[in-house]
């Protein structure tokens, strides 16, 4: 899921009251919980306490990019686990990030018997932002769910985006700056073509002051560089030991020991020089073994 999961974190965890409102209506954001589960392999996406009348409750959500045609199933696994920790009732709701295929989750989710009785029915709730007009989003007053916008149905024409920055510039927004950023890097995820991509380039540029002084356009920031060092280094590994393989395949094991042990480019590269420069499988393996102490 990539950068669709990490955006629409970074957002929900940046406006955790607005979204509470759109999915409960009547309930308060309260805080977080933790959604880690020691019998589960994969953590649920997001677990918060919410109250509804003054009664605390949770609100479990999932956030679906593509297609999973088990997920009924996992809500179902998830929500019961929670109640159970929390001894609260939780509402569970999965958003669809993009359009789904045939296979989505519809409720409810029933376990029967083999002869059709229905021993569990469990209820949720789904958003499909795909279907929704991007007039909706706006009519809610929720300036929060408004990043949003980009991936409802009409999101993407000009003038919507524009409705967006202007009312996320507007005296009293608060965290306009990480909304802004987020927007932009959730309309890069669906924006498509040259064209179309150039005029968000071009727009936000504009906005650039205020999108760089946002903690989350600098956080984005960060993760993008991690991650370009990260495949830089990978590529670097891989250089490496393709060199190694070719001239010296003795060694292979020892290259991809000694690689996987440098955290850093300008220490791969040195030595991918000095291998290359090296004269015979010996002086390699010493080079090799220098630097595996």
């Amino acid at each position: 899921m990539g950068h669709w999961d990490g955006n629409l974190k970074h957002l929900m965890n940046l406006a955790p009251e607005d979204f509470v409102c759109w999915l409960v209506g009547d309930a308060h954001f309260e805080g977080e919980l933790s959604a880690n589960f020691a019998s589960r392999e994969v953590d649920g996406d997001i677990l918060w306490q919410i109250a509804i009348n003054q009664e605390l409750s949770g609100l479990h959500l999932e956030l679906q990019a593509g297609p999973d045609s088990n997920m009924g199933r996992r809500l179902w696994e998830y929500n019961v686990e929670a109640s159970i920790k929390y001894k609260q009732p939780v509402k569970s709701v999965v958003i669809y990030l993009r359009k789904p295929s045939s296979s989505k989750a519809e409720p409810p989710y029933q376990l029967k018997l083999p002869n059709g009785e229905v021993i569990h029915k469990f209820s949720f709730s789904v958003i499909e932002l795909c279907k929704m007009e991007a007039e909706q989003l706006f009519q809610t007053g929720l300036k929060g769910l408004l990043p949003l916008v980009p991936l409802t149905q009409d999101g993407q024409q000009h003038d919507v985006v524009e409705r967006v920055i202007d009312e996320l510039q507007q005296p009293g927004v608060k965290k306009s700056g990480e909304l802004l950023s987020l927007t932009y890097n959730l309309a890069g995820l669906v924006f498509e073509g040259d064209s179309e991509q150039l005029w968000l380039v071009r727009r936000f540029e504009m906005l650039k002051d205020i999108l760089e002084e946002s903690w989350t356009y600098q956080k984005i920031k960060k993760e993008g560089l991690e991650e370009g060092l990260e495949q830089g280094l990978q590529a670097q590994r891989q250089s490496l030991v393709l060199l190694v393989q070719t001239h010296y395949p003795a060694l292979l094991q020892l290259a991809q020991e000694v690689c996987n042990a440098i955290r850093t480019l300008e220490g791969l590269k040195d030595l991918f020089q000095k291998v290359l420069l090296a004269k015979d499988e010996l002086g390699v393996r010493q080079l090799l073994l220098s630097v595996k102490k």
